[in-house]
């Protein structure tokens, strides 16, 4: 009986030491946190899911362009809302060209709208009264949109590219 507690308790440990190395190694969401939304206000997250690009909400459909991305790339989506009622979103795109999907959405949502190159990798596209701004690390690719002013989203974007970078 004894050996069998032992032999029980020495497996529930190395389970417990299992899971938590499996955290440790897990790799860093590419979705930002509210707190990464510094801008003075207080912002909460609304919505978050993943999915494939195909399965993406058509509201967050860059420029309503599904052929920015491959349909069966892997996407996350985060939705946040602020005290005052501002709204951003976030959608990034894993495994793919990012480079391909950012000359994509510069000339797709040129198409439909108009595309601002600014400094860096980004580009701001506006079109039917809406702000997208696009960036990407490596081999993701991200735009974040929403009610938020064009320096704000500029703002975001920068931060989730460089959040990109560093979770790697």
């Amino acid at each position: 009986m004894n050996r069998a507690i032992v032999t029980l308790v020495v497996l529930l440990c190395a389970a417990c030491g299992t899971a938590a190395h499996g955290r440790a190694d897990d790799p860093a969401s590419p979705l930002l946190e509210p707190d990464q939304l510094k801008d003075g206000r207080t912002w909460t997250v609304t919505a978050t899911s993943h999915g494939t690009w195909g399965e993406l909400d058509e509201n967050l459909v860059p420029c309503g362009r599904r052929i920015i991305a491959p349909s069966e790339a892997a996407t996350r989506w985060r939705t946040f809302t602020a005290t005052d009622g501002t709204t951003v979103s976030q959608v990034v795109v894993s495994g793919v060209d990012a480079m391909n999907s950012f000359k994509a959405f510069y000339a797709e949502c040129g198409a439909v709208g108009g595309v601002d190159s600014v400094p860096g990798p980004r580009n701001v596209a506006r079109h039917d009264g809406e702000v997208e701004v696009a960036a990407m690390s490596k081999d993701r690719f991200v735009v974040i949109g929403g009610t938020a002013s064009d320096t704000e989203l500029r703002q975001f974007a920068e931060t989730a590219r460089l959040h990109l970078a560093a979770a790697g």
